[in-house]
C-alpha cells in the first residue's frame, strides 16, 4: 500500500502528457463518415465558388454585377424571389494624431426570405459575395456565398421551418462591412432578426469556428455547442481574431440587441492582399463542414422557441477533452476572478502562517516578471538568429508543411526551458513556496487585467488559477504530506492549465506567427510558473537540458524540411496612372525585384523613385516608367461649383463623377485640412483635424457632390484617383509561357486629376 501515492503521483502526470498531447494535436476539418445522406453538397458548393471567384468583384465592379447575377438566377430557380437592396453608408475613423480617414460605400445586397409556418421572430444567416480588388476571394467571401447558397437549395427542398429565416449576401463587406450596415440601418427586417449567424472566412482549410458571439446568451451558444457538427473555437481566440479586419463584418450586427455567432475557417494563409486566395486552395473538407454548420444551425434554430432567449450579455466558450464545448455567461466572469483574488489573499495569509516572508512572496511577485520578459527576449534572440526559418516560414505555412508545426514547437519550448531555469534558480534563493505564491499573484493580476481588456479570454487564467490556488493552500496546510502525495496534489493543481494554457499558446503561436511572440511565450511561461511546485517534486534537475535539446531538435527538423514553392498564380502589380495635369499616362510598380517580363516595361529605370506628386510627401518610392495614352480610360470628370471665401471661413463645392464606373475612388486634401466635409449632403466630418482623406466605394457613375468648410483661407490641393481592376493591353509586352501566370484583372488602371484651389 506504501507505493500508492507513488503510483496515483505517476499517474496523474501521465494524465497531464496525455492532455498535453491532446491538446497540441491540429485541429482539421471533420470528414463526414458513414452512408451518404441527402444535405449539403461540397461538390455543388466548390462549382458555385469556380464561377463566383474566377476574378477579384470589388464592390461596383463588372465583376461584381456578375457574381450578383450568377446568385440571382440560383435563387430565382430554387422558387424563391430576392431582391437587391441598395443603400449608402459612411464611417469615419481618427487615428491619435487627429488624421481622419473617411470611408463611403454603395453596396447591393441579395435579400431573401424563406418564410416560416409560425411568425415568432426571424433568424439571420449573412455572408458577403464581392472581394477586394487585388484577390479572387474564393475563401474570403466566395466559399460562404457558395455554401449559403446551397443551404438554401437544401433548406427549399425540405420541410417548411417554424421560424423565417432571412438569407443575405452583402457587398461592400471589404470595406469595413459596409453591406452589412446597409442592411441593419435601412431594411425592414433587420427589426425582426432574433439570431444572426455570420460567414466569413479568414483561411481556406481546417474546421469551421466560432471566432466571436457578441450578445450571446446560453440560448444561442448551446443551440451551436449541441447542434452544430464537431463544433470548433473559443473565446481567447475570439479576443484575437476580433482584431482581423475580416472580423469587422461582424460589427454592424453586434449593433442590434441580439445573439451574434460570428464563424469562420482560419486555417490556411490568403497571402498578402488575399493574393493566394484561389479556388484550386479551398478545402473541400472546410467548405463541407461549413455547409454541414449553416445546414444544421439553421434548421435547429428555424424550429427552435426564439422567446427562449435570455438578454443578451455575451458567452465565454471553449472546448474541454472528452467533455465538449463549454460556455457560460459573461456575468460569470467577475465572480470568478474576484474569487481567484480571494484565494490569493487567503493564500498571503497561510504563507505568513507557515512563516514564508512577505517580502520574499513579493520580491518572487516582481522577479517572475522580469523572468518572463527575460524568456521572450531570450526567444526573440533566437528568431532573429535563424533569418533562413524566417524566410522559409511563409512558403512553409502556404504549402502547409511539416516544419511550421517543428518552428512552432521550437519556440514554444524554448521560453519554457529558460523560464523553468531560471524559475529554478529563484526557488534554491527564495523557496518553492513562496515562488509558487509569486507566480499565482503575478497571474491574478493579469487576469484582472484580461477581464478588462479582453473578457472572452479571461477563462484561460480563471480556472488554472482557481485549481493552482487550491492546490497550494492544501499543500501549505496543516495536514502532513508524503513526497508521493505532494506530487500527486501539485500535478492535480496543473491540470486545468495544461487543458486551457496549452491550447491557447499553440493557437496564439499559429495566429501570431514568429513575427510577434509576446503573447505566446507570455502563456508558456506563464504554464511554466504554475507547473513550478509539479516541477520541484518530479523533476529537480533533469528538465531544463530536455527541454533545450528538444527545442534544438525542432529547430533542426525545421531546418531540414525544406517547403515546396507552390506553384500558383501571382498577382499583377502593375499600375497604369493617367494623369490629367500633365496629360500623360505612367507604368508604376512597387519598389522591390522585377521578372524578366515586368523589367521590358521599365527598360530605363534603374531603380525605384519617390513621387509625392502622386502620392503625397511621404510616399514610397516606386518604379517609373512612360506610357502611352490609352482613349479608353476617361480623366476623372470635376467641375468646381462654388468657392466663397472670407478671413473667417472658405467654402468650397465641386462634383465629380466617373466615366469609368470606378469601383474604388480616393479624395486627399493636401496643404489644408476642412473641419467640414460632406457628399451629397451625408456629412462625414465636424472636427478639425491634421489631415483628411476619402474612400469611396462602388459608386459607380453617380454624380458625387462634395462641399468642404475651411477655418480661415488658406490654399489646398484636392486630389482624386479613380481605381479600376485591372490593365489596358495597349504598350504591355506579351509575358513569356514560361513566367508564373498572372492572377485576371489583377493590375491597376488608375485615373488621376488635381484641383488647385489657391
Amino acid at each position: 500500500m506504501r507505493h500508492v501515492p507513488r503510483l496515483a503521483a505517476w499517474a496523474a502526470c501521465g494524465l497531464a502528457f496525455l492532455l498535453a498531447w491532446l491538446m497540441l494535436q491540429p485541429h482539421a476539418a471533420p470528414v463526414p463518415a458513414g452512408p451518404f445522406v441527402p444535405g449539403f453538397s461540397a461538390a455543388r458548393a466548390q462549382a458555385h465558388v469556380q464561377v463566383l471567384a474566377q476574378t477579384p468583384r470589388p464592390a461596383g465592379s463588372g465583376t461584381n454585377a456578375r457574381a450578383r447575377e450568377y446568385l440571382l438566377t440560383r435563387i430565382r430557380a430554387l422558387g424563391l424571389e430576392p431582391e437587391v437592396q441598395v443603400g449608402t453608408v459612411s464611417a469615419t475613423s481618427w487615428d491619435w494624431m487627429s488624421h481622419g480617414q473617411s470611408t463611403m460605400a454603395t453596396a447591393r445586397n441579395i435579400v431573401v426570405r424563406k418564410p416560416g409556418s409560425a411568425r415568432g421572430g426571424a433568424v439571420l444567416a449573412m455572408v458577403h459575395y464581392d472581394s477586394a480588388a487585388s484577390t479572387p476571394g474564393a475563401a474570403d467571401g466566395g466559399a460562404s456565398a457558395a455554401a449559403l447558397l446551397e443551404t438554401l437549395r437544401v433548406l427549399q427542398a425540405g420541410p417548411p421551418l417554424d421560424n423565417d429565416l432571412l438569407f443575405v449576401f452583402t457587398d461592400a463587406d471589404t470595406v469595413q462591412a459596409m453591406g452589412a450596415r446597409v442592411f441593419m440601418q435601412a431594411h425592414p427586417w433587420a427589426k425582426q432578426v432574433r439570431v444572426a449567424l455570420r460567414f466569413d472566412n479568414a483561411g481556406n482549410r481546417g474546421p469551421l469556428e466560432l471566432i466571436g458571439a457578441a450578445h450571446a446568451d446560453g440560448f444561442a451558444a448551446g443551440a451551436w455547442a449541441r447542434g452544430a457538427p464537431a463544433p470548433q473555437g473559443s473565446s481567447f481566440m475570439a479576443e484575437l481574431y476580433e482584431r482581423l479586419p475580416q472580423s469587422g463584418g461582424a460589427a454592424p450586427l453586434a449593433a442590434g440587441n441580439f445573439p451574434v455567432l460570428h464563424f469562420a475557417t482560419t486555417q490556411g494563409p490568403l497571402g498578402w492582399e488575399g493574393m493566394h486566395d484561389l479556388p484550386q486552395r479551398l478545402s473541400s473538407a472546410s467548405l463541407q463542414h461549413e455547409g454541414d454548420t449553416m445546414l444544421a444551425l439553421l434548421r435547429r434554430l428555424g424550429n427552435a422557441d426564439l422567446a427562449l432567449a435570455s438578454p443578451p450579455h455575451g458567452q465565454v466558450f471553449f472546448a474541454l477533452p472528452f467533455a465538449g464545448m463549454v460556455h457560460y455567461d459573461y456575468r460569470m466572469i467577475w465572480p470568478l476572478t474576484l474569487l481567484c483574488c480571494a484565494l490569493g489573499a487567503c493564500a498571503c495569509r497561510s504563507a505568513l502562517r507557515n512563516r514564508i516572508s512577505g517580502t520574499d512572496v513579493v520580491d518572487a511577485m516582481f522577479n517572475v516578471v522580469f523572468i518572463a520578459i527575460a524568456a521572450i527576449f531570450a526567444t526573440y534572440l533566437c528568431r532573429e538568429a535563424l533569418p533562413v526559418l524566417q524566410a522559409r516560414y511563409p512558403a512553409a505555412v502556404l504549402a502547409n508543411d511539416e516544419g511550421v508545426r517543428w518552428q512552432l514547437a521550437a519556440f514554444m519550448l524554448v521560453p519554457a526551458a529558460v523560464f523553468v531555469a531560471l524559475q529554478r534558480r529563484l526557488q534554491r534563493r527564495l523557496g518553492v513556496a513562496a515562488t509558487a505564491l509569486g507566480v499565482l499573484l503575478a497571474a491574478d493580476v493579469a487576469l484582472v487585467a484580461t477581464s478588462v481588456r479582453a473578457p472572452g479570454a479571461s477563462y484561460a487564467l480563471a480556472w488554472p488559477l482557481l485549481a493552482a490556488h487550491a492546490a497550494w493552500l492544501a499543500l501549505m496546510g496543516k495536514q502532513a504530506w508524503t513526497p508521493a502525495r505532494r506530487a500527486a496534489g501539485a500535478v492535480a493543481g496543473t491540470l486545468p492549465a495544461l487543458v486551457l494554457l496549452l491550447p491557447a499558446a499553440r493557437a496564439s503561436f499559429a495566429f501570431c506567427t514568429p513575427a510577434w511572440l509576446v503573447l505566446p511565450c507570455a502563456l508558456v511561461c506563464l504554464l511554466a510558473g504554475l507547473c513550478g511546485m509539479a516541477f520541484d517534486a518530479l523533476a529537480r534537475r533533469w528538465l531544463v537540458r530536455p527541454l533545450l535539446l528538444a527545442a534544438g531538435v525542432s529547430f533542426g527538423m525545421a531546418y531540414a524540411a525544406v517547403p515546396p514553392v507552390a506553384d500558383l498564380p501571382a498577382p499583377n502589380r502593375l499600375v497604369y496612372y493617367k494623369d490629367t495635369p500633365s496629360w500623360q499616362a505612367f507604368w508604376l510598380h512597387p519598389a522591390g525585384p522585377l521578372d524578366a517580363w515586368t523589367r521590358q516595361v521599365f527598360p530605363n529605370t534603374l531603380h525605384p523613385y519617390p513621387l509625392p506628386y502622386l502620392f503625397g510627401p511621404d510616399a514610397e518610392p516606386v518604379w517609373y516608367a512612360a506610357a502611352q495614352k490609352d482613349d479608353s480610360v476617361a480623366w476623372p470628370d470635376l467641375v468646381i461649383d462654388k468657392d466663397e471665401r472670407s478671413k473667417t471661413r472658405r467654402h468650397v463645392e465641386f462634383t465629380l463623377r466617373s466615366k469609368n464606373r470606378a469601383p474604388d475612388i480616393l479624395v486627399r486634401v493636401q496643404g489644408a485640412c476642412p473641419w467640414r466635409t460632406s457628399v451629397n449632403g451625408r456629412v462625414l466630418t465636424e472636427k478639425s483635424c491634421f489631415s483628411w482623406n476619402l474612400a469611396l466605394h462602388g459608386m459607380e457613375d453617380e454624380a458625387l457632390r462634395f462641399a468642404l468648410d475651411f477655418g480661415g483661407d488658406p490654399p489646398f490641393l484636392v486630389y482624386v484617383q479613380e481605381r479600376i481592376p485591372g490593365l489596358p493591353r495597349r504598350g504591355l509586352p506579351p509575358r513569356p509561357v514560361e513566367l508564373t501566370p498572372l492572377l485576371p484583372l489583377s493590375g491597376t488602371t488608375v485615373a488621376a486629376d488635381v484641383l488647385r484651389f489657391r
